[in-house]
């Protein structure tokens, strides 16, 4: 009977990609065209250098020139942000067509890409090499791509004087891709500042998940709380790894969608819990210590929609670490190391 099932199982997933198709990211529309005259500080700079409008690393500043030039910058040029530090969160807030790049830059805080009033943000595209000493925050916005971005802790040199809060993909968001991301060292010390902070990396939503989340590259190392969260629908995580988590508090958390209160506090290396159509196609879970309650926890899932992974291998300690399998799962592993 078992064999059965997972035989009608697999013709289920075949029969559901062959239904499914990934949609392109819709690139930002950019020109050179637009007048920046009222923004010039110092014209010796090239257009989207946001030297030109009084940006400089390692300075000062104002909020309220930094958002008149992120909303210039939509259907404007692409921003220029050369290396070095800025003490900024940079909020982009129901815009579309921004593109932004960063020559090696550091964020002191964290980067928000959101709605207003209905108006989702779309078409953003955020070049180069960025690191964030705070967090990413997602919300009601679609077609966003990342080309290599660091979330890490500097305590130093953080606005907020902590460790980051990795990373947030709520509710609403669609079609976003990372060509490599990486999280290090997040926080959870039991302190209200990481109430909501429940994983390194946290995908979800309620009765309207993210949708489409492609990470060719995922590297999640010191993950206080739980590494990876996932839910959502028809999402590609193609190479993850995650190395030593669950060692964090559980006090002042948050509980999150989906998950019976009190599940958030079971920390793990991987938990997978309404995601349907998905894919993993490399998952490397570590862990020095035995702290955390399991290497991998499997929720449950649409047993139309399954998802699947590829291969898994566990390592270190991780290795004697309970699995916790949902009895209505709807994931599969291919092949475990």
């Amino acid at each position: 009977m078992k064999q059965f099932i997972i035989y009608v199982f697999c013709i289920c997933f075949l029969f559901s990609c062959e239904k499914i198709e990934r949609p392109r990211i819709q690139a930002p529309v950019n020109t050179n065209e637009k007048d920046d005259t009222k923004l010039i500080v110092n014209d010796t700079f090239s257009i989207g250098d946001v030297r030109r409008y009084g940006i400089f690393p390692n300075q000062t500043i104002s909020n309220k020139k930094l958002a008149a030039i992120i909303e210039f910058s939509s259907g404007g040029p692409q921003l220029y942000f050369p290396k070095g530090f800025y003490p900024i969160n940079l909020n982009i807030v129901g815009l579309s067509h921004i593109s932004i790049y960063f020559d090696d830059a550091t964020l002191g805080g964290g980067l928000t890409i959101t709605d207003k009033e209905n108006h989702q943000s779309s078409k953003i595209a955020i070049n180069g090499n960025l690191k964030i000493l705070d967090k990413i925050f997602i919300r009601e916005s679609n077609n966003l791509f990342f080309e290599n971005v660091t979330v890490k802790t500097d305590t130093l040199g953080s606005i907020y004087n902590s460790r980051n809060r990795g990373v947030s993909i709520y509710v609403g968001s669609k079609n976003i891709k990372f060509e490599k991301l990486k999280i290090l060292n997040t926080g959870g010390d039991g302190s209200e500042f990481y109430t909501y902070v429940a994983a390194a990396l946290q995908v979800h939503g309620w009765k309207n998940n993210p949708e489409y989340i492609t990470i060719n590259e995922l590297e999640i190392q010191n993950a206080a709380r739980t590494a990876l969260y996932l839910t959502g629908q028809h999402h590609l995580l193609k190479k993850v790894q995650i190395k030593n988590f669950g060692f964090g508090s559980d006090a002042n958390m948050f509980g999150l969608e989906d998950t019976k209160k009190g599940d958030e506090k079971m920390f793990s290396g991987a938990w997978i819990n309404k995601c349907n159509d998905c894919v993993i196609d490399s998952l490397a879970i570590a862990n020095k210590s035995l702290k955390g309650a399991y290497s991998i926890n499997f929720g449950v899932g649409t047993y139309s929609q399954p998802t699947f992974i590829n291969n898994v291998q566990f390592s270190e300690n991780a290795k004697n670490m309970p699995l916790k399998d949902d009895p209505l799962t709807n994931i599969l592993v291919k092949k475990t190391y």
